[in-house]
C-alpha cells in the first residue's frame, strides 16, 4: 500500500471563488502521472461552514460526498447530500450549499469531460478490489482523509470508513 496524499500534510488553499477553502490531495496533472490512461481528475476535501454558491470548473464533471447532510441547489433544484449519498453534477452547473446544519467536510472529485477512457468513481465500501482508497475517518494507522493506493493483491484497510476509486 503506497501514500499518495495525506490530509493532515497538506495546507488548506482558498476556493476558487473565495468563499471556503480546500485540501487538495491529488491534483489534475498530478492524476496524469497517477493514472495515464484515464482522464485526468482532481480529488479534494472541502471544509464546509456555511451556505454559499460553489466555484464554477467549467468542464468537469463533479461527484461531492459530505460527511453530513447538506443540501445544494442544482440548477435551481434542491438536492440532498450526505455520508453514503454523493450528488454528481456538472462543473458548469449553477450551484450553492443552501442548508447546512453542522460544520462539515466534503470529498469532491472532478473528472474531465474530454477523452475516450472511463473517469474514477466513488464507491463506499467497494465490492471489487479499487485501485486507491481515501479513509473517511482513522483506520489502522492512517489518518482521515488519507489517500492510499493498493498493490496488485492488497484489501483496503478496515472495512468501514473507506471510499474506494478504481
Amino acid at each position: 500500500m503506497d501514500l499518495i496524499a495525506s490530509f493532515d500534510d497538506i495546507a488548506p488553499r482558498p476556493w476558487a471563488n473565495g468563499a471556503g477553502e480546500t485540501t487538495e490531495l491529488v491534483s489534475l496533472d498530478e492524476s496524469a502521472r497517477l493514472t495515464p490512461d484515464r482522464r485526468r481528475w482532481r480529488l479534494s476535501i472541502a471544509r464546509l461552514d456555511r451556505p454559499g454558491p460553489f466555484s464554477s470548473l467549467p468542464g468537469l464533471d463533479r461527484i461531492f460526498c459530505p460527511t453530513a447532510e447538506v443540501v445544494l441547489s442544482i440548477d435551481g433544484t434542491l438536492q440532498r447530500a450526505g455520508p453514503g449519498r454523493p450528488v454528481r453534477f456538472s462543473g458548469d452547473a449553477d450551484v450553492a450549499l443552501t442548508e447546512l446544519r453542522e460544520s462539515c467536510f466534503a470529498i469532491n472529485l472532478m473528472t474531465e469531460r474530454e477523452g475516450d477512457h472511463p473517469a474514477l468513481t466513488m464507491l463506499p465500501a467497494p465490492a471489487e478490489r479499487p485501485r486507491f482508497v481515501l479513509t473517511l475517518e482513522p483506520v489502522e494507522g492512517w489518518g482521515r482523509f488519507t489517500l492510499l493506493e493498493l498493490d496488485g493483491s492488497e484489501e483496503p484497510p478496515g472495512r468501514l470508513g473507506v471510499i474506494g476509486m478504481s
